[in-house]
């Protein structure tokens, strides 16, 4: 049984606070990024105003003041940013300074990261922030803080739009840029790749409508400039699963409907083969959505227990219809090298082309840490690498049985390329909607991944003769 800590209320002492986003060495470098951080959000929205704050976005190039007169400085990191978030904390302890370590990665690896900071924060931050900034203000930090010692988080912190504003480096942006909000928090269901269900739970929780439209009008108000008379802000829509009961999805856009802007969304396949979902989520502003196909070969497709309901066909047919709708469709693909063949990579890029996918995304099947895969793959001794800048889902992490692992990734990342050729980056702006979005964030893609490819037939001497 866990014990539950209760806060009350102290004169405490105003602190400086500073919140790193790091950015990992080998991260992408698309424009498919929100303008802050998430978690970071939530902290500045949960600390009181007695406090002072300032954001450093590595994702966008901001510098860190390794010299700044702080009194705590917050780091939230992924897998792939945990090195360099690690390099970060390591400098400022050098300096003195207290260094708080979160976010996914370290609440799955605490013991690895007590070394690199003053104190450890596992899970989520809203029950446990106003205990962290009394301790620190009294000069009692501890060691360590879970949020599993603390009250169940049962609803969404409203973000505080202004104040992230203030605190953060980034000015006012067109509707090409994405500003990132949550409707829902959490998921019912535990796919084995996915670090929800152990992080921020099955318990799945609403925003209130009343603020939700606050918190979206304030975010227009503080950072959305037009750009033309018609133009509109674009939210990131960060749930990790939107639609769970169609009554309530349908209020949710409804809502968003009234706010006029558009929006992207990550969505869960069975609900677009309805109809009158696809046209809800059109006329709410969605403009695009991501789907995780993970294949379109279906003995893999039963692998991932998915064969039973989808198919590549059935794919195609909702691609077609939710385009004709007015809506472009984001497919997610992994490619495990335990049952994927060179072969179907090429299937699958014939499929990406004779599709127009907008914008598609490959990834290599990675064991994030604190998935189920990551303990199944860990156990059973498939995991062949732990260098946590490599888990950027383009890398191969794992054992391949079947084919030498660096031809297999080179196969991987010559085939992701092909899929943003110029004929397919032109055929695909022709036949989907958002012409304009499909061209940018398909350059940005394309610029990414050939980077990526050339630094890699680099390290590993492969040479090999390609149309650009």
């Amino acid at each position: 049984m866990c014990s539950v800590r209760v806060i009350k209320k102290l004169n405490i002492m105003p602190l400086r606070l500073l919140f790193i986003a790091p950015k990992g060495k080998k991260d992408s470098k698309t424009n498919q990024k929100p303008l802050f951080h998430m978690a970071i959000g939530v902290l500045v929205s949960l600390t009181p105003d007695e406090h002072t704050i300032e954001i450093a976005d590595e994702h966008f190039g901001d510098t860190i003041n390794y010299d700044g007169d702080y009194d705590l400085v917050g780091i939230t990191s992924r897998t792939i940013d945990a090195t360099r978030a690690y390099e970060i904390a390591d400098e400022f302890r050098r300096k003195g300074k207290k260094v708080i370590l979160g976010g996914l990665h370290v609440s799955f690896n605490p013991e690895e990261a007590r070394s690199h900071a003053d104190s450890i924060v596992s899970g989520e931050a809203e029950n446990l922030w106003a205990t962290v900034l009394e301790d620190a203000s009294s000069g009692q930090l501890k060691p360590a803080y879970d949020s599993k010692d603390f009250p169940l988080v049962t609803k969404i912190v409203p973000l505080d739009y202004e104040r992230i504003a203030r605190a953060s480096k980034r000015g006012k942006v067109d509707g090409s840029k994405s500003i990132p909000i949550y409707i829902t928090r959490g998921c019912p269901y535990e796919c084995s790749f996915c670090v929800t269900p152990n992080f921020t739970g099955k318990l799945y929780r609403y925003q209130n409508p009343e603020d939700l439209v606050r918190q979206i009008e304030t975010a227009k108000k503080v950072f959305f400039k037009a750009k033309g008379k018609s133009s509109k802000p674009w939210f990131m829509l960060c749930d990790e699963n939107l639609g769970i009961n169609k009554k309530k999805l349908w209020e949710n856009l409804a809502l968003l409907k009234e706010c006029n802007i558009n929006y992207s969304v990550f969505f869960s396949m069975n609900f677009l083969e309805d109809k009158e979902t696809v046209r809800r989520l059109v006329d709410s502003g969605c403009n695009m959505v991501l789907v995780g196909f993970e294949s379109i070969k279906q003995s893999t497709l039963e692998a991932y227990n998915k064969g039973h309901v989808n198919s590549a066909e059935k794919f195609a047919s909702v691609i077609e219809e939710c385009r004709s709708a007015g809506l472009n469709i984001q497919g997610n693909f992994l490619v495990n090298p335990a049952l994927d063949t060179f072969e179907d990579m090429d299937d699958l890029v014939e499929f990406v082309g004779k599709n127009h996918v907008f914008m598609p995304i490959f990834q290599i099947i990675t064991p994030y840490p604190g998935t189920k895969m990551y303990l199944e793959y860990k156990e059973k001794g498939l995991i062949t690498d732990e260098d946590w800048e490599k888990y950027n889902a383009i890398n191969l992490v794992i054992r391949s049985e079947h084919y030498d692992p660096i031809a297999f990734q080179h196969k991987f990342m010559t085939s992701y390329y092909k899929t943003y050729s110029w004929g397919k980056i032109a055929n695909r702006v022709r036949r989907n909607p958002y012409k304009f979005l499909n061209l940018i964030t398909s350059l940005a893609f394309k610029k990414n991944l050939k980077e990526q490819l050339e630094t890699f037939e680099r390290n590993h001497n492969i040479r090999t003769a390609r149309t650009p």
